[in-house]
């Protein structure tokens, strides 16, 4: 989807009365991304004490809610933050590891 079609799509939403739900609706998906993100990386302690590390910096592996910053702000602009990277390793090193896991489980199966 292009930045015109996203823009048609919001106008037609607000001309229905329907921006509300439809926000809504993306901020609960995102919020359950990020739940399965933290869920995900929390079960593995190695790649949870990564999180308290520089360049992420939690205090402890629990502070992160699951939120990776975007790749861009609003203006279209590449997001520069030491964070971003690093938590997208660990989130795809997390994936990794569930993956095998599964695979391995389904195999003895």
């Amino acid at each position: 989807m292009n930045d015109i079609q996203a823009l048609a799509d919001v106008r037609a939403l607000m001309k229905e009365g329907d921006v509300g739900r439809f926000i809504k609706h993306h901020m609960a998906e995102a919020q359950r991304a990020a739940a399965h993100r933290r869920g995900l990386v929390l079960r593995y302690p190695d790649l949870a004490k990564k999180l308290t590390e520089p360049p992420i910096g939690h205090s402890t592996p629990e502070a992160w809610t699951g939120y990776i910053p975007p790749a861009t702000d609003c203006t279209g602009a590449i997001n520069t933050a030491a964070c971003r990277p690093a938590l997208l390793a660990i989130v795809a090193e997390a994936e990794r590891r569930d993956r095998t896991t599964h695979r391995g489980q389904e195999n003895a199966a």
